[in-house]
């Protein structure tokens, strides 16, 4: 077995998604995150389903996100009142 099929624990997981791990354990518990118990006690994932996840929750083209934040760069800023320095 090479080093990339190696099956990654719960630590490793949360890294490689870059999230916590105990939204890992809410991710595997509400069935969106395959993992694996051999053994019956700690969790494993494969570097494959682990990806899967992560390109499955996509958002839209390149092109798309460039364009809303170029839209919101753009648009102008309200200003600030300038606060009245007077004292009576």
């Amino acid at each position: 077995m090479s080093e990339t099929q190696k099956p990654l624990n719960v630590q490793q997981a949360a890294e490689f998604l870059g999230l916590k791990v105990s939204y890992i354990y809410n991710l595997v518990y509400s069935k969106k995150l395959v993992a694996f118990k051999p053994g019956g006690k700690r969790l494993v994932f494969r570097i494959a389903d682990l990806e899967k996840y992560a390109y499955s929750n996509g958002v839209g083209s390149h092109a798309d996100r460039a364009d809303a934040i170029l839209s919101k760069a753009q648009k102008p800023r309200p200003r600030k009142r300038a606060k009245s320095g007077g004292a009576s």
